[in-house]
């Protein structure tokens, strides 16, 4: 199978301590658990679903989507980790909002009306919480605030409606992993490596 991952900081590897990728980052992982299959990671950090960043444009991911789907063809899965930079402060969204942006993930995927595009089958994946220490860490001048904190807490019931809606595949990382201490927001090396776990486990089922 060609698996695609797409995703933000956490499916790119960011590593807060220095700034830089992971290694071992969940995708890396998850390519030596799946040795007969080509894991394809398209990870950026900053991403979103859908909201627009008036400072980073190019990170909106229903923009790329189409060119990504285009480029990767042809896909047997599709993996899409997103919804974390949606909470920033910035957009103030809902998490019932920003579960649009998974839907309209979702019809762009399953789009059949392009001229030899194989419809891959999705495993919708809800992002980790955020930390609880976050606003500590980032005071008054972070991306974040109570309005994010809470809603990242109702993020995966409103993305799995929208997966059942769809019939899409739905797993919530937030069961498996959770943010590192240093910054609340990203993984460290052991919560890639057991949410890595966790997806190729997903994927065997979804696979049948």
């Amino acid at each position: 199978m060609r698996i695609l991952c797409i995703g933000d900081s956490n499916t790119w590897g960011f590593n807060p301590a220095n700034q830089l990728r992971f290694e071992k980052r969940w995708t890396r992982l998850l390519q030596a658990y799946c040795l007969d299959d080509e894991i394809i990671e398209e990870g950026l950090n900053g991403r979103t679903f859908a909201f627009v960043d008036p400072f980073c444009k190019e990170r909106c991911g229903l923009d790329a989507l189409p060119s990504i789907l285009r480029s990767q063809d042809p896909i047997d899965l599709v993996l899409v980790m997103l919804g974390t930079n949606d909470l920033k402060t910035i957009f103030h969204a809902s998490a019932s909002g920003i579960a649009k942006g998974a839907r309209n993930f979702i019809r762009e995927i399953q789009n059949p009306y392009y001229y030899n595009y194989s419809v891959p089958k999705i495993l919708m994946i809800s992002p980790i919480l955020l930390g609880d220490s976050l606003l500590e860490i980032e005071k008054v001048y972070g991306d974040f605030d109570a309005h994010s904190m809470e809603q990242s807490k109702y993020l995966a019931q409103e993305i799995r409606k929208v997966c059942d809606t769809y019939q899409v595949d739905f797993m919530d990382a937030s069961q498996y992993a959770q943010a590192g201490s240093l910054d609340a927001i990203h993984l460290d090396e052991e919560n890639h490596a057991k949410l890595a776990q966790a997806i190729y486990e997903k994927i065997q089922r979804v696979r049948k």
